[in-house]
C-alpha cells in the first residue's frame, strides 16, 4: 500500500493554531530554556531530564486534574542544522539530536504497545531517562487497571518555519483498520501504527508554532469504549507557503504517561 502525507494545500487541512491556546500559556511558567541559553546548550541531556522533565510532568497533571501521576520517560531533540555531535548514548539516557524529520503518517504506539511500553517503563526502566520506578509486577497490573495515556508534547527551540507538525483528526480514522509496523532494538520491540488515506480524513496543521506553544500528542489511551480519543495520527510535512530560505524545525519531543 503506498504511504501517503497530506498536502497543505488539501481542502481537508486547516490552519488550526486555536488548538495551542488552551495550552501554552501555561507551559514553563517562569523558566527560559528556549529563550536565553546558547543554541547547543539546550540539546544538554542534564538541562533537558533536569530542568525540563519535572516541568512537563506538572503540566499534564494541570491539563488533566484527575490525574494522579504523569512520568516523562524520554526526548528526542529534532535539529537538522545542528553541528555538535549528534550520536546516541542509550546508556548515557541521550538519544543524540535528529537530523531527519519524520515524513509520514504514524503513531507512536498501538493497542498492544502501549500497554507493553508502560509495563516496561514501570517495572524495568526499560530506556527510561525519567524518575527510576519500582513496580512489582503486581503493582503494576493494579496502576494499569485503571485509565492511562501515552502524551507526546512537541516544543519548538524557536519559531517552526518548515516542516510542521500535522495532525489527522479523531473520529476522522477511528473506523478504518491500522497497519502495524514493528521497530526491532537490541533490548525491546516496538510497535508503531500507520494508515492508508480516506478523502474524509480531518487534517490540522500547526504553522508558525512558538517556543511559547506547545502541541501535545495523545499516542495511547486505554480507555476503549469509544467515549474518548485513542490516539492521534500524525506525520511532519514541507510548508510550500514557506520562503525558500526557512529554516529546518528546531524542537524537543518529550514523551510520558499519564496516570488515572
Amino acid at each position: 500500500m503506498a504511504d501517503w502525507s497530506p498536502e497543505i494545500a488539501d481542502p481537508l487541512v486547516h490552519a488550526h493554531v486555536g488548538l495551542l491556546q488552551p495550552i501554552h500559556q501555561r507551559f514553563l511558567l517562569g523558566s527560559d530554556l528556549c529563550g536565553k541559553r546558547r543554541r547547543d546548550s539546550f540539546v544538554e541531556r542534564e538541562q533537558l531530564v533536569d530542568a525540563l522533565y519535572p516541568e512537563i510532568e506538572k503540566l499534564l497533571l494541570e491539563f488533566f486534574p484527575d490525574a494522579t501521576d504523569a512520568l516523562v520517560y524520554n526526548h528526542d531533540v529534532f535539529d537538522k542544522d545542528y553541528t555538535g555531535d549528534r550520536t546516541e548514548d542509550q546508556d548515557g539516557n541521550n538519544p543524540g539530536v535528529n537530523a531527519n524529520y519524520a515524513n509520514l503518517v504514524h503513531n507512536d504506539l498501538n493497542d498492544n504497545s502501549g500497554r507493553v511500553r508502560c509495563r516496561e517503563l514501570l517495572t524495568r526502566n526499560l530506556r527510561n531517562f525519567g524518575r527510576t520506578q519500582h513496580y512489582t509486577e503486581e503493582e503494576a497490573d493494579a496502576k494499569m487497571s485503571r485509565r492511562f495515556m501515552s502524551i507526546n508534547l512537541a516544543k519548538p527551540i524557536e519559531t517552526v518555519e518548515q516542516f510542521p507538525f500535522v495532525l489527522c483528526a479523531w473520529p476522522s480514522f477511528a473506523d478504518q483498520p491500522y497497519i502495524n509496523n514493528y521497530r526491532i532494538y537490541d533490548d525491546r520491540v516496538g510497535e508503531t501504527t500507520r494508515f492508508t488515506y480516506r478523502p474524509n480524513h480531518e487534517w490540522y496543521w500547526f504553522p508558525q508554532q512558538k517556543p511559547t506553544e506547545v502541541s501535545m500528542l495523545k499516542c495511547y489511551d486505554s480507555v476503549t469504549d469509544g467515549s474518548v480519543s485513542r490516539w492521534s495520527f500524525h506525520t511532519a510535512c514541507v510548508d510550500p507557503t514557506a520562503p525558500a530560505d526557512a529554516r529546518c524545525r528546531r524542537n524537543v519531543v518529550v514523551r510520558s504517561f499519564v496516570f488515572f
